[in-house]
Formats: C-alpha cells, structure tokens, sequence
C-alpha cells in the first residue's frame, strides 16, 4: 500500500452545522499514519474552514463563475487533478452532483457519498441525477436506517450500495467543568429558575416555532423559565416575530451563532429539538454528552439515539401542547431531568462515541481499496 491513501472530502461550505462538523471530525480523526485529508468548498469555507487549517488539513474553495454554475465540476475537476485522491467523498446532493462527475472525468480510484438525510421525495431531477449517479461510485453512506430506506424507496438505489454509519463526536469538551453561575449571568439568565433550550439553524426545518407556540402554557405553569436559542439562519426575523406577537420577549434569548454551545449546554435544564425532519442529529449527540434530558419529535434517527421514558421523551411532530406537556412533566421532577441526563449519558459513551464513526469510514475506505486491489 502507499504511504499513505489520499482522501478528498468534498461538501457545500464549512459552516457551523451538523453536516458540517461530520466532514471536519472525519478529517481530524482519521488515523493520520493510514490517510492524508484534505476538503473541497463549494460554496464558500465557513468558520470551521481555519480549525482546519490550523490542524495543518489543506482546504480549497471552488472557483464560482456566478451565483447558480452548472459547470462547477470543471473547477471542481482541475482541483482533483491537484490533489490526485485516491478515495473522493462527497456529502450530500450537490457535492454528490458535482463531486461525483468530477471524479469520474478525473478517473478517481474510489467513489464515496455520504447522505446526510433530507425531505423525501426530493426534487425529481435530484434524484434522477442520484440514481444515475449511483451507478459510477463505489459505496453510499446513510447516517440513519431511514435515511436508507428513503434512498431506496424513492431513489430506487441498491440496497446492497448502501451502509448506515450513525454519526459520532468527540465527548471530550462536554467534560470540561466550567462555572456554571458565572455562564448563566454572562447570559442575563440569572433571574430565571428553569433554562430549556437548543441549538441549530433557523430553518422551518427544526420547528422552533412550535417550541414559540409551547411557551405559553409552559409559562401559565413555570413562570420563571426562559427559552435559549442559539443559531443563525433565514427564519430568524420570523421567529422574533412570532415571539413579539406572543408577548414573550422577556423569555426569549436569541444568542445567535455560537462557538461555545459545549458551554451554553451545561447551563439548560432541557434541551429541546423539535424538528419536522431529520437524520441523526449531532446536536442531539451534543446534548447527550453534556449529560441532558432531551425532548425530540420522533423522527428520522432521533429514536436511535433516544430512547422514549428512558433517556428523554420523543413525541409527534408540530405539536406544540404535547411538547409543553412533556417540558412541564419533567420542570415538575428535577430528579427525573437527572436520571434522564445520566442514561443519555451512557448511551452516547456506548454507542455514539467518535471513535466507533471514525473506525467505520475508515473500514470501508480500506476494504474498497483492497477490493479494488489499489495499492
């Protein structure tokens, strides 16, 4: 075998979100004596983009002609012929589009997309060009079993082609102690008892305007609680809104992006995900390793990680008296928050830690390369 295989990840941008911290954890923890990373933006870098570089992980940005280029692949290409990978990754569609037809012009060795999960049905020509796509590449990854079952279901694409890897993270921040009282003051938290909270993208997607529609009751009932939402995204003037509307500016916390959420974590009693859809997310990872009781709608591969009246509650989607109902169930039993945050806990130690996702991508980069007989 080589010195070492060079692999090329290839995603939209390096932005703070999930997708986004799965392709930097891919390229800081693959066994560095097996694998030389580097990550190709589509779009743009993103603020992950210097962890990268500061770790020494090469980060190129692809030229972009204008605003929609549906010859991006070119530039695409020319980068590949630099690198000269010997495994491409891509993840999700468009790096999957662009990423995959760049890699068969450039004749890459081994051809790898990751699906992150989506809204099924997708749009019709998206997952036409995937089926076709699915043809020239080796290996397709699914962070959840739904995940799968949808690419097979609407995408018509071989079952065999397709492997769940459930994604993982590095719990070791969430370990740091940190002052708890100093965080909630810095916050303007300090004259609230309770703190329920998240935080992701402010998409219609993760259904924080349900949460806006739980607050009421939550409040007729514990009244000194206040909602922390940290994030940034196209729904936040609509959410603010919403809020305004509902006289619940007082209890309502904005933080927008945030790089210290590992530390905003320690300080909520509940976290809350109430999203329409998902995959695996790895906010809910997130909250597990900070030891939280967690509400989630029951969706995608939320009930692989949680597990119902054990570990938190999964309830409906856009149903907002169920999610009050259960955010009140456990403010009335902080021993129940605890045990649930201590279960959740274990579950992530057991089953979702980075090393277990890390070894797995790395299985399937060394058996496609022997199966290839590419040395």
């Amino acid at each position: 075998m080589k010195e070492r295989i060079k692999i090329l990840q290839i995603t939209g941008n390096l932005g703070i979100g999930g997708l986004e911290r799965v392709v930097v954890n891919l390229c800081k923890h693959l066994n560095k004596d097996l694998f030389d990373v580097s990550v190709v933006c589509l779009n743009f870098l993103g603020a992950f983009a210097d962890e990268l570089e500061n770790e020494g992980i090469k980060v190129y940005l692809t030229p972009k002609k204008k605003k929609i280029d549906y010859f991006l692949f070119w530039g695409l290409k020319d980068i590949i012929g630099k690198v000269k990978p010997d495994i491409v990754h891509t993840h999700n569609t468009n790096a999957f589009i662009d990423g995959a037809i760049a890699s068969i012009l450039s004749k890459v060795p081994v051809k790898i997309h990751t699906d992150h999960a989506r809204v099924f049905p997708d749009k019709k020509r998206y997952m036409i060009i995937e089926r076709i796509l699915s043809y020239f590449i080796d290996q397709i990854i699914a962070v959840s079993h739904e995940t799968k079952e949808n690419l097979i279901k609407f995408e018509h694409i071989d079952q065999k082609m397709i492997t769940v890897i459930k994604n993982g993270i590095d719990g070791t921040k969430y370990k740091k102690k940190i002052d708890i009282g100093y965080k909630i003051k810095k916050l303007k938290l300090d004259q609230f008892k309770h703190i329920i909270g998240l935080g992701v993208r402010l998409t219609e997607q993760k259904g924080i305007s349900y949460l806006i529609k739980a607050a009421p009751i939550i409040l007729q009932n514990y009244p000194q609680t206040a909602f922390v939402i940290a994030g940034k995204g196209p729904l936040k003037d609509q959410l603010e809104t919403e809020v305004s509307n509902l006289n619940l500016q007082t209890n309502f916390f904005f933080l927008g992006p945030r790089l210290d959420m590992y530390e905003i974590l320690q300080v909520l009693d509940i976290y809350v995900l109430p999203s329409e859809w998902e995959g695996l997310p790895l906010v809910i990872l997130e909250a597990m390793a900070a030891k939280k009781a967690i509400i989630a709608t029951n969706i995608g591969g939320n009930s692989m990680a949680i597990e119902n009246g054990k570990s938190g509650y999964l309830i409906p989607p856009k149903n907002p008296s169920i999610l009050a109902e259960k955010i009140c169930e456990l403010l009335e039993s902080p021993e129940k928050i605890k045990i649930f945050g201590e279960n959740a806990y274990t579950k992530f130690v057991n089953e979702f830690s980075i090393e277990f996702m890390i070894q797995e991508h790395e299985k399937i980069y060394l058996k496609i390369m022997a199966e290839k007989n590419i040395n």
